[in-house]
């Protein structure tokens, strides 16, 4: 214990006593009371600048996904809108082997019809896409009426019908009738699925 007597020899041993017992008192409280909730108050002010810029980092993030699944969805509308051009392989065998029974119901008569074999076309994603390319030449014997009415009644629909030439000539002076060698394509797109995910 510190004789606090000594120092200020006017005080009595009782005095000195009760003074370094108040002093121990005031080291005891700040120890027990006030430092404990001084580090708390630093601890509570450190968690809230975290908690401030985990939030400020979340509101970037959530912008950031917000403004990329907007795009996702512009893309897949696109893809939609651009997918309806192409046949599917069933649709694109059905469309071919009804080409007859349209030009008749259309009245029109087949005179020929050639159908191509499929061929592949080269795409820049071609691991991702499969798109084949089908042509077909038809020779049509009807009036004019008949060969528009053909016409609109092929390219009626989403999946594009590509007419690469018509050729047109008087057949029949007597009935009208003109003959018409009609050349079109049509494309297929297939999506491939792709189980490899290439991590960057």
């Amino acid at each position: 214990m510190i004789d606090i007597s000594l120092k200020y020899p006017g005080w009595s041993k009782q005095n000195a006593l009760a003074v370094t017992m108040l002093l121990i008192s005031l080291v005891a409280i700040y120890n027990w009371f006030i430092a404990p909730h001084t580090q708390f108050l630093a601890a509570a002010q450190k968690y809230q600048e975290i908690m401030e810029s985990t939030e400020k980092t979340g509101k970037i993030l959530t912008s950031e996904l917000t403004l990329r699944q907007k795009k996702l969805n512009e893309l897949t509308q696109q893809y939609e809108l651009r997918k309806q051009a192409f046949f599917d392989t069933d649709q694109a065998k059905s469309f071919l082997s009804n080409l007859q029974s349209v030009a008749e119901k259309s009245g029109c008569l087949v005179s020929n019809l050639k159908l191509t074999p499929a061929r592949d076309v080269p795409v820049k994603n071609g691991n991702f896409v499969e798109i084949r390319q089908y042509q077909t030449e038809i020779d049509l014997l009807g009036n004019y009426g008949n060969i528009v009415k053909f016409l609109n009644t092929i390219q009626n629909r989403n999946a594009r019908v590509w007419v690469k030439s018509i050729d047109v000539g008087m057949k029949h002076a007597a009935s009208g009738y003109l003959g018409c060698n009609i050349s079109f394509v049509i494309y297929t797109l297939k999506v491939k699925e792709n189980t490899s995910v290439e991590v960057q």
